[in-house]
């Protein structure tokens, strides 16, 4: 619960400033948004989503994946050395590396390299908590940002015919696309899951704790590693350094900006919430 508070307020810092900076910039809106989601929310995974949302090209989608790649490894190897410099409590530095840091992988990456490098298992447990965190709010930005470019390319026209409501729930259904139902519903299962065996029950009924574990071991660390390394290939295929040129640095500015300004955000939050005696 301490965390929640940094956590909007760094997705919604990324949300409204790297948009903003974005037309500063000159730049294509859907670039801008993709960057904006990649930095807030959860790297190469939003930008993978939102991209169909909103309909953006193979450009936009390669320059921001690019940003998210660049500066999001640089924080893997950089900031685990500047929390511990920066914050004396271990779930400080946690929280800080689930939310300067881009990708989900990479949060993981600098959060093991903390762990190794000063023997700290609570830093990793907090940035895994905050980076998950950090996800779940894809399930209500992409469709968010989806209703908002169709509204502006004109693709979105209301019929006022019908209901208020009757149109909102038409507009959730059309612009939320299945990987979001599909990650809102596995960590449903999940979490009812861990409920039902840390009370005691079998989960759902059929697996006592010992083999529950197994199956979420199996299909949440076994089986996504390779699947991690398939879907990151896959994103590599989709760069092209042709792609990449003719554009010049702004896309990189803005990336940088918007590093920048979320992980400040998430600094300062962190940093007050510690001396308010939160942890």
């Amino acid at each position: 619960p301490v965390g929640l508070p940094v956590v909007f307020a760094s997705i919604c810092s990324g949300l409204t400033f790297v948009p903003w900076f974005g037309r500063k910039l000159g730049l294509p809106p859907k670039m801008s948004t993709l960057v904006a989601a990649g930095t807030s929310i959860c790297g190469v995974t939003a930008i993978s989503a939102v991209a169909p949302a909103i309909k953006a090209d193979p450009q936009e989608v390669s320059f921001a994946i690019a940003n998210v790649v660049a500066f999001g490894t640089f924080g893997m190897f950089v900031y685990p050395m500047i929390a511990h410099f920066l914050f004396q409590a271990s779930a400080q530095v946690g929280m800080f590396l689930g939310i300067a840091i881009h990708d989900t992988s990479q949060v993981m990456g600098a959060a093991m390299s903390y762990k190794l490098m000063y023997a700290d298992d609570i830093a990793l447990k907090v940035a895994a908590v905050t980076k998950l965190t950090r996800n779940l709010c894809l399930a209500a930005v992409v469709p968010s940002l989806a209703y908002m470019h169709a509204r502006a390319d004109g693709r979105e026209t209301e019929d006022k015919g019908q209901p208020a409501l009757k149109r909102a729930a038409h507009s959730v259904a059309k612009y939320t696309p299945a990987f979001v139902v599909g990650f809102a519903f596995m960590t449903i299962l999940r979490t009812i899951g861990d409920v039902m065996v840390s009370n005691g029950m079998l989960a759902y009924g059929l697996l006592e704790t010992a083999k529950w574990k197994a199956v979420v071991t199996a299909v949440g660390s076994t089986a996504s590693l390779p699947l991690l390394g398939v879907a990151m290939a896959a994103v590599g295929l989709k760069t092209s350094l042709s792609q990449l040129r003719g554009v010049g640095v702004k896309p990189f500015i803005l990336g940088f900006a918007g590093s920048s300004v979320v992980g400040t955000v998430g600094f300062t939050m962190i940093t007050a919430l510690g001396m308010a005696g939160f942890f």
